[in-house]
């Protein structure tokens, strides 16, 4: 005949047991980074608005340099990230405003961020400006 311990020890480590498995299960879920494709950067060599495509002169693996065509597609986030020199606290070190694939020039500094699609942006950040006469 069982005692009534030993039915509560044993709901109790069954209790633990399932406490441990969902602390595991919502700390594995929070660092858990969210999905972002391969990321490239470097200077703008070319942009057409109508074909929706950006070439990009990047150094790629063991410091080889390549044109790397990439196609922008409209749902792509295009942004301008400038450095803001009124900030008071770091979060607001920079400000980043939305443009068209027509506000990126030759000369600018690029981060893209590729979707799934090895070839298609899913994000195009300008990130320095080329100036004028350089």
């Amino acid at each position: 005949m069982r005692r009534s311990g030993d039915r509560w020890r044993a709901g109790r480590h069954l209790r633990a047991a399932a406490g441990l498995v969902l602390v595991s299960a919502l700390t594995a879920a929070t660092f858990i980074p969210a999905w972002a494709g391969p990321r490239h950067a470097g200077t703008v060599l070319a942009v057409d608005p109508q074909a929706r495509t950006l070439v990009v002169d990047e150094f790629g693996a063991n410091a080889e340099r390549r044109a790397l065509l990439v196609q922008v597609p409209a749902t792509a986030l295009l942004v301008l990230s400038q450095r803001n020199v009124t900030v008071r606290d770091f979060k607001d070190a920079f400000r980043d405003s939305s443009i068209t694939l027509a506000d990126i020039r030759p000369g600018d500094f690029v981060v893209v961020e590729l979707s799934g699609d090895s070839e298609k942006a899913r994000l195009v950040m300008v990130t320095l400006r080329r100036t004028a006469g350089s």
